[in-house]
């Protein structure tokens, strides 16, 4: 069974893989077709945070999810933003130390605009790999030592996908401290 377990694994890791390059060259292609709709963007990250219940309870981390108001709609593609929010806070939990925080938070903007913001107390990012975060096929961790599963694409998906909505990401981060992912969607 130990064999089977590597096997399932990698069958896992590559299908991930494929999925991900055919979003990417759907996007890339002009083929990808966005579905904007109004939505409440609290509602998405409160049942994104729900899904990873069990991850955030084995690292025992210390959760905060802040919103400004009750409801705060957004006009984007809710699928895409899911993705968006799912994929930074899949690695937002996969870097953040033992009992560490992590924050997501929606607040009021500049343009009518809410920005939303996913932090976490960890690995965080070296300041020279910064700039190449969202680059395709980039991984800070290059040993595969915490992202055992991960090719470098997510972030770079994520920022595809931002890009399409007339948006744009960005990350700030201290080496061994913290790391948080800042990005704004329209107001509906």
């Amino acid at each position: 069974t130990y064999y089977l377990t590597i096997v399932s694994g990698e069958v896992h890791r590559l299908s991930r893989l494929v999925s991900q390059l055919l979003d990417l060259s759907r996007m890339e292609a002009g083929m990808q077709k966005f579905n904007f709709t109004d939505f409440d963007v609290c509602e998405v990250a409160r049942l994104i945070l729900i899904s990873f219940e069990s991850k955030i309870d084995e690292k025992h981390l210390d959760v905060a999810f802040e919103c400004d108001e009750e409801r705060m709609m957004v006009h984007a593609d809710r699928d895409a933003i899911h993705q968006v929010l799912y994929n930074i806070c899949d690695n937002a939990i996969k870097f953040s130390r033992e009992g560490g925080k992590l924050r997501l938070s929606v607040t009021a903007a500049e343009r009518g605009k809410y920005r939303i913001s996913v932090y976490n107390e960890g690995s965080g990012v070296a300041k020279e790999d910064l700039p190449y975060l969202f680059d395709r096929f980039f991984k800070s961790d290059k040993s595969r030592g915490l992202d055992k599963v991960g090719v470098g694409l997510g972030l770079y998906i994520c920022k595809s996908i931002l890009a399409a909505h007339g948006e744009s990401i960005r990350a700030e981060s201290e080496e061994g401290k913290y790391c948080e992912f800042i990005f704004s969607l329209k107001r509906a």
